[in-house]
């Protein structure tokens, strides 16, 4: 059996331009719905038109709260280190270490990225608590190797100094708010 199916040859124009209009609505749909997944929106649920410079403040204050969040992380875990003078000398010493690699790295992403100028001065104050969780953690690193009160008085000062900073970052209303 053979099954052949003719078709007017007037009739074929007419089913591409109908098949190119399907398609072309059927792209647009997929567009549309891919444009709400993705859109960021305000707190009543409308999206947010993002122009050049608050997508780049908006990218920014993503960024900052990612940084803040690591900074609590590693004060928290500083803290740890101090509050437990009888751990292994050796495992503290590592996990100091590891605390103060992870602190470079943030030192140098935060120095690194593009600052929006209204911005700058929460930019500076965020290098301002990493340098303070910095020297908190040399502070601890001393302690670890002199465990002297004198050491721990000073390495807690440092870390509350530290605390102290990020504190202020997280009032900003900057990393509170969505632009």
């Amino acid at each position: 059996m053979k099954y052949d199916i003719e078709l007017p040859q007037e009739i074929i124009p007419t089913l591409r331009r109908a098949l190119t209009v399907v398609l072309t609505l059927g792209a647009i749909v997929a567009l549309v719905f891919l444009g709400k997944s993705v859109s960021p929106v305000d707190g009543k649920g409308k999206p947010i038109i993002l122009s050049p410079r608050l997508a780049q403040i908006s990218a920014y204050q993503r960024d900052i709260r990612r940084w803040a969040s690591n900074l609590r992380e590693i004060q928290t875990d500083l803290g740890g280190l101090l509050s437990n003078p009888n751990a292994n000398i050796l495992d503290m010493d590592e996990q100091a270490n590891l605390l103060y690699g992870r602190l470079v790295n943030l030192q140098a992403e935060v120095d690194g990225t593009s600052v929006p100028s209204t911005l700058e001065v929460l930019h500076t104050s965020t290098g301002d608590a990493v340098s303070a969780s910095l020297t908190a953690t040399l502070g601890v690193a001393v302690w670890i190797s002199e465990p002297t009160s004198e050491n721990l008085h000073s390495a807690e000062n440092a870390l509350s100094a530290a605390t102290e900073q990020l504190d202020g970052i997280y009032q900003n209303p900057w990393v509170q708010e969505a632009p």
